[in-house]
């Protein structure tokens, strides 16, 4: 179950990170620092890189140089024991169609350690607070693209990882489902958590204390900060 109470501190330092991909520059250079409390954007075209640079944060894609480091300890080379703060959902859906809702929800909760309740009531809860649960016994296969995206971001209420990497959250969701998940991105971060999200919406106006970086030609070209639902500061 996701927890209200506060969590520890932490700190994602980015520096010079360079990533390719097929001796192509997905990102070159690129250097920031994240603190608890704090949401970054990414925004940008299609192609641009938005998704690559979310996976490597937490070591699925692999940099060229640079590194990307927690609380000071590198984890650009896949340190298992520092990436278990990390939950990534991608985009694309990664539940198994075969399986029913249920069925995939209970299965992910085996492979979180972090995950110490009854799985069986948190799921349902999960399941209810998105509006889902009469779907439960629905095979993944058979439901609406709005619905697996749904199903995948319970995964946001069942966790207690720190740090939340999401490629296109709000993608798909009808506007009750995206109610839902910025409160949820809100409620991590009032207590602590990080949050690294790539999207076509800006959605930072709903996000308190967000940073928006623009991605372009490999780098970022343009970020503002929001504070109090206002932009303070524009580059």
């Amino acid at each position: 179950m996701y927890m209200e109470n506060a969590l520890e501190n932490f700190e994602i330092s980015i520096s010079s990170a360079t990533c390719l991909k097929s001796n192509n520059t997905i990102f070159s250079n690129i250097n920031y620092i994240l603190t608890s409390g704090e949401l970054l954007l990414v925004m940008g075209p299609n192609g641009c890189g938005k998704t690559t640079f979310i996976k490597s944060i937490c070591g699925i894609q692999k940099l060229e140089e640079g590194a990307i480091k927690l609380n000071n300890v590198d984890i650009s080379h896949g340190d298992s024991q520092h990436l278990g703060n990390f939950l990534y959902i991608g985009h694309k859906n990664s539940l198994n169609d075969s399986l029913t809702v249920f069925e995939n929800l209970e299965y992910l909760c085996a492979l979180d350690r972090s995950i110490q309740n009854d799985i069986k009531s948190e799921i349902k809860r999960t399941l209810s607070f998105f509006g889902i649960e009469n779907y439960k016994n629905y095979l993944v296969s058979k439901l609406s693209e709005g619905n697996k995206k749904k199903t995948s971001l319970t995964r946001l209420l069942l966790t207690n990882k720190k740090v939340w990497l999401l490629d296109e959250p709000l993608s798909y969701l009808d506007d009750n489902g995206a109610k839902q998940v910025l409160k949820l991105l809100n409620n991590h971060l009032k207590v602590g958590g990080i949050i690294i999200a790539s999207s076509h919406i800006d959605f930072s106006a709903s996000i308190d204390n967000s940073k928006v970086f623009y991605m372009d030609n490999s780098a970022w070209s343009k970020y503002y900060f929001i504070k109090n639902s206002k932009i303070i500061f524009v580059i």
